[in-house]
């Protein structure tokens, strides 16, 4: 259970404060996850809605390759909101079953495609040692262009930063969807 009170209605929310609730829903459809908790200190939900928003700017990076993205943050930093959140919407888009369970299980990805073996083997390398070797960098680079790896980038920095406000909150996973096996003790 989530260890505070998420703001799940408008009228939570002092009246000042309404527009970031409108902002939220008019950008994500919903007001859910993260923004439920952010929501309580003032401000802070709109800072977050446009780093979402901009870590994703139309055409550098395929929406697969970017959900796939998140799902290996996730399984990295034990996440299991954002899995659940992401899971669904990274097969609407087209990542393959095959690099979700290789996420999923924290094994090996030589026999996926290069570009989401590509992307696989950054968000590990970033996760476990905060650094990209310059092997996978040149390719990436050689592959997708400085922009795309940029962009890779600063996804993985930012859904990472979502991850911790999730486990640090416990927030709740979203029931009846997929589920990531928790590594790390963390009980969702």
């Amino acid at each position: 259970m989530t260890r505070i009170t998420p703001i799940t209605d408008k009228a939570q929310l002092p009246p000042e404060q309404q527009h970031e609730w409108d902002a939220i829903l008019a950008e994500r459809g919903r007001v859910r996850g993260p923004f439920g908790v952010l929501l309580h200190s003032p401000g802070l939900s709109m800072g977050f809605l446009g780093s979402v928003a901009n870590a994703h700017p139309d055409g550098v990076v395929s929406d697969a390759l970017h959900e796939l993205a998140i799902l290996a943050v996730a399984y990295e930093d034990d996440a299991p909101y954002q899995w659940s959140a992401h899971v669904a919407p990274a097969r609407a888009t087209g990542v393959s079953e095959a690099a979700i369970e290789a996420v999923r299980a924290g094994g090996d990805a030589g026999g996926l495609g290069e570009d989401e073996r590509g992307v696989i083997e950054l968000c590990r390398q970033l996760c476990r040692t905060n650094r990209v070797d310059q092997a996978l960098f040149d390719s990436l680079t050689a592959r997708h262009g400085e922009r795309w790896v940029i962009v890779m980038v600063a996804t993985v920095g930012l859904y990472r930063y979502v991850a911790a406000i999730n486990n640090a909150f416990e927030i709740d996973v979203v029931e009846g969807d997929d589920q990531l096996p928790v590594r790390r003790g963390f009980g969702g």
